[in-house]
């Protein structure tokens, strides 16, 4: 589905039509649909990209734009609008307004948003492409269920102390880094911060894995400010779901353009 564009038109007017011939002229399949609910739903999987032109219907405007939300959260699409000012202002108060990745209001410059698509094109791709994921945990016992759980999503490597981490970190470059907090060797703070100090590592997102949840020991955790935490009795389903937030946030959330 790359470079495709599900393209809701809810105005007839002449810029959605030169929006959609320059999108189109920049190589983007775009599939273009009326603001109809079962229309969308319809083609909700013919693309992770959807830019809806806003109706100029208040009511229908906000029932679309609910569901076109619902979509996003659940199906990590990313949602751009486009429009009249003052439907743009409503769109905004809505509830979940924060799943608008980008939002353009006539006097729109149409080559800037094609150029904001081809990037958002780009990171659509980089969230799709399979990432590699280093667990450093002491637990053989915990890495094997972790390598079962997540080898059909991921690239998984484990590693089991600290020296052996450095090492592998030396010759690779892992899109994540899941760390135990409490490393037999080397606690987790000793360890954050020698790959956070070395310029080869620094980059690499690190979250923790604990198997404490008390209000305490998740405070002594951020305070330290990894780039998440994880709980070791987390089951399969919330540990996918956490993960690939996680990656959406860094792809997408950092990205937007609003």
């Amino acid at each position: 589905m790359k470079n495709s564009i599900l393209f809701i038109e809810g105005s007839d007017g002449f810029i959605p039509k030169a929006i959609i011939k320059k999108l189109r002229e920049a190589r983007f399949e775009l599939i273009c649909i009326e603001d109809d609910l079962d229309e969308i739903t319809y083609n909700r999987n013919s693309a992770d990209m959807i830019f809806y032109y806003l109706s100029s219907d208040s009511s229908h405007m906000q029932r679309t734009l609910q569901y076109l939300f619902e979509l996003c959260q659940n199906g990590n699409k990313t949602l751009t609008l486009a429009g009249e000012p003052f439907n743009m202002a409503k769109a905004k108060k809505l509830d979940s307004s924060n799943l608008i990745y980008a939002s353009y209001q006539r006097p729109i410059n149409i080559d800037g948003l094609v150029q904001n698509m081809l990037a958002l094109s780009n990171s659509h791709a980089e969230f799709n492409r399979t990432k590699s994921i280093l667990i450093i945990d002491d637990d053989n016992d915990f890495l094997q269920v972790m390598h079962h759980w997540l080898k059909c999503d991921y690239k998984i490597d484990a590693v089991r102390s600290s020296n052996e981490a450095i090492k592998y970190l030396s010759r690779f470059r892992p899109d994540l880094i899941m760390l135990d907090y409490e490393m037999p060797e080397s606690d987790g703070y000793q360890m954050l911060d020698r790959i956070r100090k070395s310029p080869m590592t620094s980059n690499i997102p690190i979250v923790f894995l604990t198997g404490k949840n008390d209000r305490e020991s998740v405070m002594s955790i951020l305070k330290l400010k990894p780039d998440g935490y994880l709980l070791k009795s987390m089951c399969k389903d919330e540990l996918l779901d956490s993960l690939n937030r996680f990656f959406a946030t860094n792809i997408f959330s950092q990205k937007k353009k609003r």
